[in-house]
Order: C-alpha cells, then structure tokens, then sequence
C-alpha cells in the first residue's frame, strides 16, 4: 500500500510544519526584543547610543551559548527517549535543563553584578578608546543584567513546550514579549526618560513576562513535564555534549565572528554612521536568523526519531517537508527585506549616511538570507543522522572561518561597505563547499533527493522487509490487516501467528478510525508501518489527533467488563510489547509482537 502525502493527509508535514512556525516565533520572540530596543534606542536616543546597545549583542550569545548547548543536548535526548516510550527518563532530562539553565543564569549575573566592565571588555569595546560607547554599553548592561534568569528559561522552556504538545501557547508567549517589550521602551523614552538604562530595563520585564505565560503550561497538568531535583543527573552529560555539540560550536563561531567583526569594524569605520549601519544589518540578520533557528529546532528531534526508527521512507517525506519550508519561508522573506530595505532603515533613522550604508547592509544580509536558512538546516539534518564530524566541520565554516576571512578581505578593499557585503558572499561561498562535499560523498553529481541525504546505504531494514500504508477507514483497516498476514507469511511466520498480527493490526488501526478525534479539516487518518529489525516484528501507528493512551486506558478499564474494550484488551495482553507517545500534537503507538 503506498502512502498518500497531500497536504491534507501527510502526518509528517502535520506534525514538522506547525512545530516549526512555533520554534521560529521562540526565536523570534528572544531576537524580537533586541531589534524593537535598537529601533527605539536608535530613533529617541540617536545612533551613538544605538551603536553601545548594538555592540551588546555578542554578549548575548554568550550569555545563550551554554544555555542553548545544554536546551539543544537535552531536547534530542529527550526526543530520543520519548520515541522509546520512556516518559520518566523524558522528564529527568527536562529537569536537568531547567535546573542547568538557572545555574548558567545565576553565573551570569554574579559576573554583571560585580565585574561589569568585564563583560563590556568581551565585546571589543574599551572605555579608553571607545570612552562613549563603552558608558552607554555598561548602563545598558545594568538594566538588562535583571532579564539574563528570563533570557535563559525562554531558551530552555520553548523547545520541550513544543514537544510537548504546546505549540499555541509558544506563539501567544512571543506576542506578549513583543507588545510588552514596545510598551516598555515607550514608556521608557517617553515618561521616564531612563535612556539605554531603561532599555535594558524594557528588555528584561518583556522576557519575564514571556516566561510567566510559558509556566503556564507546567499548571495546566496536560504535560508529563515537570521539574524534579531527582532528576539532576550527571549521568546525562555525555549524551548532552554529543547531542549538543552543533549548537554550541554554532554559537561559539557565530560569538568569534561577531567579536571579530567588531574588532575590524571599528577599526575600519571612520564614522559612527558605519558601526550603526552594521548595528543595523546585525539586528535585522538576527532577527531573520529565527528563521532558519526555529525550522532547525523542528528538523533536528524529528530527524532523530526517523533515524532511530529506521525509517528511510519516513525521512525522505521529512527531508522534503522540511527542504521546501526553508524555501518558502526563507526565500519568501529574503525577497521582501530586500524590497523593503530603505522602509525598515526609515524605522531607525533619517541621517542620510547611516541610510544609506544600512539600505546596503539590509539587501545584502536579504540576498543571502535563503542559503543561510538552507545550510543551517542542512547542518540539523546531518546531526540527526549522526554525520557529527561533516555537520561540525560546516558549522565552523559557516559561522566562523569562511565570514571572518571574506569580511577581513573585503573590509581591508572596501572599507565598512566591504565588510557589510561579505554576509551574502559567504554564503554564496558555504554552498559551494556543501556541494561539492556532497559530490565527494557520492562520488558524483547527485540526480535524486536521495543524493542530498547523506544516509548511508546500510540504514534502514533490508528492502522487501516493511510495510506502509495510510488508515483513513474501516476498509483500510482490513485491507492493511490482510496485507500484514500475507507479509508475515512470506517472511517465514506459520499462519496462526500471521493471523494474530494481522489481528493486532486491525484491532489498533480500526480503533484509530472509530474513536479518534481531530480538529483537521481531513478527519483522523493514521500513518501504518510494519517491519522486522534483527528477527523481531515492529508496527508503528502514528496519528495526529487528539491524545490517547491505549495502555493507560486498558489500565483504567481492565476490570470493567471482560466483553467491552476487546481489541486493546487483546493486544495489551498479547503483544511482547507495546509503548505509547504524545509529542508534536500526535500519537504514536508502537507494538512489539515477536
């Protein structure tokens, strides 16, 4: 039976495409901020005291780096041990991250409460050379020191809500910070008077706010996540640094190369104009840089959960899904900030020179804005599959050695233009290097998608070993069943134990189309598969519905009635195994019957 993938009945698109909207609105919310404070800063407050708050925003990485490392490692193992069934050892890596998060935090303000200047130094600004950028960078620093706990709980929190089924409430948590985050630098420029203190200030009270509408999920008892001192367990570090590895080397060449740029910048500048329309380009590449952060943040535990299944087929449809939504979304956004550069540049400032080297800085960082998106995803992609060293070299390339090289030999030749130019060449200069590694691992050009995967020819289950199909009604129900008995019998199964699989199949799959619930315009429709994996026989139903736990189910009912509940009565009590999963708004029953 072949699998139907329109639009209305693909479970995979489903379950990626809104998990994806609602990691880009996490990043978007936390990127959101900084941009709305230098549009303000840079309209009431003038560009000098733009440019101190805009040479901030190293420190921010920074301040992410660890928090994003420890929220990345633990999310994929979370992912991992979530497809296995394991919803206790789910929630102890959970735990681990809040609890890390807040101990990262605490660091933080330690070092902003007693060493300031400190901080300030990192970001290549020194109070005897840069004695005004430097003040207003610290005063800055001052208001925004009270957010840095809010700055990290975002960070960590976002991801396991959206795993955990909390998508809505991850897009109302970004519109609360962006429309307490404007109100509060209003009020700060206009009643207050509180300068750049008072934007830092602003930041911080919006990201608090975030996080109090993101706790809500914790109250409403629908998750199994909640935060246990038991689950702090040092044991979870290997797999944290393996599985959050990428996302550290990331953020630590996207910090070496922001550090660096600043460096040369500054050097190269000869007015404050340049440093401002650089702020400029920063921000608004920060900003579309949530893009390709929150469909990453999708790609990268879905891909796990493919690959760990074995599923060639599965990944194929993801690879696809998540491909063509890089595309439209970052293609289609490339294009309108690059239309729309001198618009976005009037909501900062009037001065012609800064307009003018912006409208520039904008339409460059646009032009490259869709291979960024694509190479960062590609980058998830190979982590899931577990390409670790091809996905490692990438990241540094791309986040370090290919933009400081071209920024430094543009900058050297054409000045501050130079240097605001290189962020599209570098991107020009990843796919080509992504190309043609890819043509070293095929030893050709590749023709099909298939080529562009990278999976090895070993992965998945030996070709003629699995079944696929979509149950949308009872008939495919049947129809599924006797496919499954015939499967069995053709691998070797003696008839009486090909009938019992062909019952477990109908009993599970029919129960999905008479009693599951969706809010889809397409009705409730469940991707089937059915494969041997070292001599033992696996089926996965996967459906995006309501929730429902077959096993916890048969627990509350197992003493009704012995004649009510006869399917799940029969295969909780048959199958070798059987394990249950909510994650991505969709179920997933997985049964282990030899």
């Amino acid at each position: 039976m072949t699998i139907s993938t329109s639009k209305k009945t693909d479970i995979i698109a489903s379950m990626f495409i809104p998990a994806a909207i609602s990691m880009i609105f996490t990043s978007l919310a936390r990127f959101l901020a900084g941009t709305i404070d230098g549009v303000i800063t840079s309209k009431f407050l003038g560009p000098d005291a733009y440019s101190g708050v805009s040479l901030f925003a190293p420190m921010v990485n920074i301040i992410l780096l660890f928090a994003t490392f420890v929220s990345m490692g633990c999310q994929v193992l979370c992912s991992v041990q979530i497809g296995e069934g394991k919803k206790e050892e789910a929630n102890a890596v959970f735990s681990f991250a809040v609890l890390s998060g807040l101990f990262v935090a605490t660091i933080f303000v330690l070092l902003g409460l007693f060493s300031p200047a400190f901080l300030v130094r990192i970001c290549g600004v020194k109070s005897v050379d840069n004695a005004e950028i430097y003040n207003y960078m610290m005063r800055y620093l001052s208001g925004y020191l009270v957010g840095i706990p809010a700055l990290i709980l975002v960070q960590v929190l976002g991801p396991f809500i959206v795993i955990d089924n909390g998508k809505k409430l991850i897009t109302l948590s970004a519109l609360v910070l962006f429309a307490g985050d404007i109100c509060f630098d209003l009020i700060n420029v206009l009643v207050f008077n509180g300068g750049v203190f008072g934007m830092g200030l602003a930041t911080s009270l919006s990201l608090w706010l975030q996080v109090g509408v993101l706790c809500t999920h914790f109250f409403s008892g629908k998750g199994y996540f909640h935060i246990s001192l038991a689950g702090f367990r040092v044991g979870f570090l290997p797999d944290i640094f393996k599985n959050g590895g990428l996302v550290f080397l990331r953020t630590l060449a996207t910090i070496l190369r922001d550090l660096l740029t600043n460096y040369l910048n500054l050097s190269l500048a000869v007015t404050t104009a340049a440093i401002a329309a650089k702020g400029i380009q920063t921000d608004l590449n920060t900003l579309m840089f949530s893009i390709g952060i929150g469909i990453s943040n999708a790609v990268l535990p879905m891909t796990a959960m493919f690959y760990g299944a074995d599923d060639r087929r599965g990944m194929k449809r993801l690879f696809k899904c998540f491909m063509k939504t890089s595309i439209v979304t970052a293609g289609g956004m490339g294009i309108i900030m690059f239309l729309g550069a001198p618009l976005i540049t009037m909501l900062y400032t009037s001065e012609s020179e800064v307009v003018s080297l912006a409208n520039f800085g904008i339409r460059c960082m646009a032009a490259g804005l869709l291979l960024d998106t694509i190479g960062m995803v590609f980058q998830s992609y190979l982590q899931g599959i577990q390409r670790l060293k091809l996905v490692n070299f990438l990241c540094f390339a791309e986040r370090f050695f290919i933009p400081v090289a071209i920024a430094f030999v543009m900058g050297l030749g054409f000045g501050s233009k130079g240097i605001l130019a290189s962020i599209a060449i570098g991107k020009v200069v990843l796919l080509i290097i992504m190309f043609v590694i890819i043509c070293f691992y095929k030893k050709g050009l590749p023709t099909k998608i298939e080529d562009f995967m990278l999976l090895d020819d070993s992965f998945g289950v030996e070709e003629g070993a699995e079944q696929y199909g979509i149950v949308r009604t009872i008939d495919d129900a049947v129809n599924i069943s006797e496919e499954a008995r015939i499967f069995c019998i053709e691998h070797g199964w003696e008839k009486r134990k090909a009938n019992h699989v062909a019952l477990y199949v109908e009993e599970m799959s029919t129960n999905i189309v008479k009693h599951g619930k969706t809010k889809s315009k397409a009705g409730i429709y469940a991707d089937y598969r059915l494969y041997l994996k070292n001599g033992k026989l696996y089926m996965s139903l996967r459906d995006y519905g309501e929730a429902f736990d077959p096993t916890k189910y048969y627990e509350i009912h197992k003493y009704d009635d012995a004649t009510s509940n006869i399917g799940i009565r029969l295969v909780v009590n048959q199958v070798n195994k059987i394990s249950y999963t909510y994650s991505f708004n969709s179920n997933c029953t997985m049964i282990l019957m030899e």
